[in-house]
């Protein structure tokens, strides 16, 4: 399996765990920014609209009991995310070929300029 590109639904589960986690924090860091148009192109509002409903409800806790919160209770919608992002993961739970953060730079520079 070493060379196969891997789902987040290949992963083993703390794989996948540490995959998640990963992903919940890049997204509340996004959220905090008012800056997550780059995965609202990928036609998963419905599941970002339920998320950010709780990240607002839950707005007065602190970062860490809000990314556990937000992992505990809306799992499966992130998991939904990643499947429609549709990246490669590494065995261990982490981006095959990137970090979140790169690969939001990567595609925040596909926009064309003026839109």
């Amino acid at each position: 399996m070493q060379n196969q590109d891997l789902t987040i639904t290949d992963l083993d589960e703390h794989a996948q765990l540490t995959a998640l986690t990963d992903f919940v924090h890049f997204y509340l860091e996004h959220y905090r920014t008012n800056d997550l148009e780059i995965l609202s192109q990928f036609k998963v509002d419905y599941a970002m609209n339920d998320i950010n409903m709780y990240i607002y409800a839950n707005r007065n806790f602190s970062p860490d009991q809000l990314a556990a919160g937000v992992l505990e209770y809306k799992k499966n919608l992130f998991v939904e995310i990643l499947q429609t992002i549709n990246l490669p993961f590494n065995e261990n739970g982490s981006l095959k070929e990137n970090t979140w953060d790169g690969w939001y730079q990567q595609e925040y520079a596909k926009i064309p300029e003026g839109k």
